[in-house]
């Protein structure tokens, strides 16, 4: 069922229609994020999303109708005539323009990232009402931001102590069951996988397909305002993997006694499966690692067989500094297989580790600098990450921010172009842009450069990056996984 859609707007924008000064025939808003203060990039992601999920199909005269009886009872202005107007006139289509970064693409803070103008004089304030809906890209931005600086650590590891250098299943999402809906957890599940391929949110493979890698044109999603379409639908096996892993239940049903047995059931039942994992920490965790690394024993006997899976041992609490220097030192004393690389770093033949336990950058950090120092390869060590990918961020994190940077008066037969712009002087850093802002490159530099348009021209020596992307209710462009991870130079 839609909800609707007229009420997804904060309260108070139902009675700024009558505020704007008189005459207005259009009003122009930007988006950026400004801060800086955690990354000094952002990874643009998420608006596809909103629009095929929000405005594919059109207002209805039922929305209308109800919001003006909700909007009643909550006690603020709203002007039904408007909507009325826009469902009749524009067959329930928002009247503006949306133009915007391609999705995945890096854009350094303080760019524009999206532009908002609306095109009828008489419902010009849409621009504004569409803020609130459209600034939630701001969530799957961030994890896509998130996700794509701890790509680049990894990817820094593995420049210096691999030979593989593929990280695409190094980081693993561990987050819906962290997510405070089911629609963040999908929406923050995407994000991720724009950068890697690893992930448990299962929910978020289906979404990403939907919204994607879908060919538009059949099935989940179809209809007529939608003027373009991914021209190679994507393979669902590109999208996102997971493996057979245990957990505390299925670990500790068989009892501390038999928690050896269930670990070699565990491994027989998925014998020819090309990688497992099993949480080692329900009881005494030295212990089980001791058990599964002994030389002699046949769990090592079964596992450095071509046979058998590489075991991942999943550490699942204690303190990353210790626990891993733990699990090194029995490994090497029960001599676990390994080769070494050709840049002088160790890797296990069948087994590795990951970490899910507080993931962070930081203990990221501390858990690759560990294995690097003791020359163990990057290889050796993979990451689940929960809360802090999914939730331990908000909007302030990057400092998002939608602004009105100019309107066009008419008076008569003449347009006035009138730059709109805030600049508090109790926070300098909260001072907009002003007139109509958009984002350019330099073809020299490869510099990102906001540029002031007059009449839509681009200045010399700067290429357009914005692309078109929703326009009087068609959405005309459409970015599938792959073009989005290639955005992002994955």
């Amino acid at each position: 069922m839609i909800k609707n859609r007229i009420m997804l707007a904060d309260s108070y924008k139902y009675s700024h229609i009558e505020q704007y000064p008189k005459k207005i025939y259009s009003m122009y808003d930007y988006a950026e994020a400004r801060s800086g203060k955690v990354y000094d990039k952002t990874v643009f992601f998420g608006l596809q999303y909103i629009l095929l999920e929000y405005f594919k199909k059109p207002i209805s005269m039922v929305e209308v109708e109800q919001a003006e009886k909700f909007a009643q009872a909550h006690g603020i202005t709203f002007y039904a005539d408007d909507w009325k107007y826009i469902v009749n006139k524009h067959n329930g289509h928002i009247p503006v323009v949306i133009k915007a970064v391609p999705e995945g693409k890096v854009i350094p803070v303080n760019n524009v990232l999206f532009t908002i103008e609306s095109t009828d004089p008489k419902v010009f304030w849409i621009t504004s009402w569409m803020e609130t809906i459209l600034m939630k890209v701001w969530y799957p931005s961030n994890v896509a931001t998130r996700s794509y600086y701890i790509r680049k650590m990894l990817e820094g590891y593995a420049k210096e102590t691999s030979d593989v250098e593929n990280v695409d299943y190094q980081f693993h999402n561990f987050g819906d069951r962290g997510s405070s809906s089911v629609e963040s957890a999908a929406i923050g599940g995407m994000a991720h996988l724009t950068q890697f391929r690893g992930t448990d949110n299962f929910n978020s493979v289906l979404q990403t397909y939907e919204f994607y890698g879908n060919d538009f044109n059949s099935g989940v999603i179809d209809d007529d305002n939608i003027t373009c379409k991914v021209e190679d639908p994507i393979d669902i096996n590109t999208i996102g993997h997971s493996i057979p892993a245990t957990e505390h239940s299925t670990t500790t049903s068989w009892g501390r006694e038999n928690e050896m047995e269930m670990i070699m059931n565990h491994l027989e039942i998925n014998k020819g499966k090309p990688i497992i994992a099993a949480v080692c920490d329900s009881y005494d965790y030295n212990k089980c690692v001791e058990n599964i690394t002994k030389p002699q024993g046949v769990f090592q006997e079964k596992i450095n067989s071509d046979e058998y899976p590489i075991f991942v041992i999943r550490p699942d609490s204690g303190k990353p500094e210790i626990v891993i220097n733990d699990t090194l030192d029995i490994m090497e004393r029960n001599m676990v297989p390994y080769t070494v690389n050709s840049k002088g770093y160790k890797v296990f033949n069948k087994m590795r580790i990951i970490w899910g336990d507080g993931v962070n950058q930081d203990t990221i950090k501390i858990m690759l600098d560990i294995l690097k120092d003791r020359k163990y390869s990057s290889d050796n060590i993979a990451f689940g990450s929960g809360g802090w990918l999914m939730q331990q961020h908000d909007r302030d994190t990057q400092g998002w921010a939608i602004k009105c940077s100019n309107i066009k008066i008419k008076d008569g037969n003449k347009l006035y172009n009138f730059d709109v712009f805030k600049d508090p002087i109790t926070d300098t850093k909260k001072k907009s842009k002003k007139g109509r802002v958009s984002l350019f490159i330099d073809t020299k530099t490869g510099e990102y450069v906001n540029y002031v348009m007059i009449e839509n021209e681009i200045p010399e020596g700067y290429e357009r990056v914005l692309e078109t992307v929703y326009e009087n209710g068609k959405i005309t462009k459409i970015y599938s996984i792959d073009d989005i991870r290639k955005n992002s130079g994955n």
